[in-house]
């Protein structure tokens, strides 16, 4: 029973390994084969100064409206821009379309989204959640592996303070930094992979350490906020 046990073990952390070698390889060829278009981009929002900027955010807000996932314009901040400034980039657009989805809801698009509820029981108990309209469900909301647009549009539909809405933004910080960092990290290995004569293997250490260490806090973090909401009994399943 124990070499039984011992094997099943072995096997669940050889597939761990490959799982993480494979994710490793994709973001080297996210990095290599992206990266040409990246820099261009690059160049021409450089060249564009403010505007260029403008007009990214203005994507960002648009398009995650639309509920085109905001992952890809994190990752494509954190590639084009850096940590802190991708970082700060994807959390203006996504505000900006926070704010803007939340009106939506409000002012326009209720009754549909509420027609809607009655067909998705799974949408419904965020929406009760949203309804208590508390800063600490919202706060959790945000931390929770929940779409960030899927959120504002309920809590817009719902009896949710504004106050609370707004205040409960932050939350959305640790998931957003994350992506960035991915995009970060992986144009900095499509970099490394191309010549690596002209990078710091150090720099390259640290940057991956960095990304496990913060993968590793939102995995947790995600875990006890849904150990939270499901333990008040807010979100079922």
């Amino acid at each position: 029973m124990h070499k039984a046990a011992y094997s099943l073990n072995r096997v669940s952390i050889d597939y761990k390994l490959l799982a993480g070698l494979v994710v490793l390889a994709g973001i080297v060829w996210f990095g290599r084969h992206a990266g040409a278009e990246l820099v261009a981009m690059e160049g021409w929002i450089a060249g564009h100064g403010i505007l260029g900027i403008l007009v990214f955010v203005g994507l960002i807000v648009v398009f995650t409206s639309l509920f085109v996932p905001d992952t890809l314009f994190a990752i494509a901040a954190g590639a084009l821009f850096g940590l802190a400034q991708g970082t700060a980039l994807i959390l203006v657009g996504a505000t900006i379309a926070a704010l803007l989805d939340f009106c939506l809801a409000r002012k326009l698009l209720r009754p549909r989204i509420l027609a809607l509820l009655q067909r998705r029981p799974k949408l419904q108990a965020i929406e009760r959640v949203a309804n208590k309209g508390g800063l600490r469900l919202q706060l959790l909301l945000r931390l929770a592996p929940i779409s960030p647009v899927t959120v504002s549009y309920l809590a817009g539909a719902s009896n949710t303070r504004f106050s609370s809405f707004l205040g409960a933004i932050p939350g959305m910080i640790p998931g957003l930094f994350c992506e960035v960092y991915f995009g970060y990290m992986a144009m900095h290995l499509g970099k490394v992979a191309g010549n690596v004569s002209e990078h710091s293997m150090t720099h390259t250490v640290v940057t991956v350490s960095g990304f496990l260490v913060c993968l590793a806090l939102m995995v947790y973090i995600s875990r006890l906020v849904v150990a939270a909401l499901a333990e008040a009994g807010d979100v079922a399943g």
